[in-house]
């Protein structure tokens, strides 16, 4: 695999981001831009148990980005690391997620002055933590133009690390639901255990319905292209066949952008 990195500056940090490449034979004007995240970049580039969406990517052609989340990898600070350190530092006033939001765009733009993604393709994937920063960041950025999102928190009220370090008040101006409106004209895939009490099945399913039903309301009929599975996976975690779904989701976006 083809890795180069590359450094953005945001928020007085330096972070270093990896850029998986295709080879050149598959590059083309059809070539589009995957971010795929985990808790590091090097688990979602180079882990065979979870890096699922980067090889059929780059043999489809298209670029593979990462990046570690706040607080993981090489990110940890003060607060520690993991999602501990991420509600410490959600509750001093440094948010972990806005920092992420940041970081997103600038590594977009780097891209992007590249010539990398300038052909309308730049789709998001992640799982749990991960899926919910793809989806906040594809709310707040209109450039991200599909999400898939493995067992996705969507209620930072449930995992236990966010319940017992933070308050509900502040909790509850974070569930995604607040950006159903701006996510409703993008391609959204969610899948999650019919028994994931980790981050909530029901609460999943709801957001679900209500991204679904927005979309109803403002997008002319026959582009009601979301999908939503609950699969029979016990516990925080979906099968490999789930993943590879996600990732077929994906590519098959990618394919039908002009």
């Amino acid at each position: 695999m083809n890795i180069t990195e590359f450094f953005i500056e945001t928020s007085n940090e330096r972070l270093r981001c990896s850029l998986a490449s295709p080879k050149q034979m598959s590059l083309g004007e059809k070539s589009g831009l995957l971010l795929n995240l985990r808790t590091t970049k090097e688990i979602a580039l180079c882990d065979p148990r979870q890096n699922h969406p980067t090889e059929p990517f780059l043999k489809a052609g298209h670029y593979v980005l990462s990046f570690d989340l706040p607080h993981h990898g090489e990110r940890v600070k003060q607060y520690g690391d993991n999602l501990v350190g991420m509600a410490r530092a959600f509750m001093a006033g440094d948010d972990p997620f806005e920092q992420f939001i940041a970081n997103g765009r600038a590594a977009l733009d780097t891209c992007l002055k590249n010539g990398i993604g300038t052909h309308g393709k730049i789709v998001a994937y992640g799982v749990s933590r991960s899926a919910y920063c793809c989806l906040r960041l594809a709310a707040a950025d209109k450039r991200i133009h599909a999400v898939a999102g493995l067992s996705p928190v969507t209620d930072w009220k449930i995992p236990t690390e966010f319940a017992e370090l933070c308050e509900d008040s502040r909790l509850e101006q974070i569930n995604i639901d607040h950006w159903i409106d701006q996510l409703a004209d993008r391609a959204v895939y969610l899948c999650i255990g019919s028994q994931d009490d980790l981050v909530g099945t029901n609460s999943c399913a709801r957001f679900a319905m209500k991204l679904f039903d927005k979309q109803r309301q403002i997008l002319p009929e026959g582009t009601f292209f979301n999908q939503l599975h609950v699969v029979d996976c016990p516990g925080h975690s979906t099968t490999n066949y789930w993943r590879l779904n996600a990732t077929h989701y994906l590519l098959q976006f990618c394919e039908q952008v002009t």
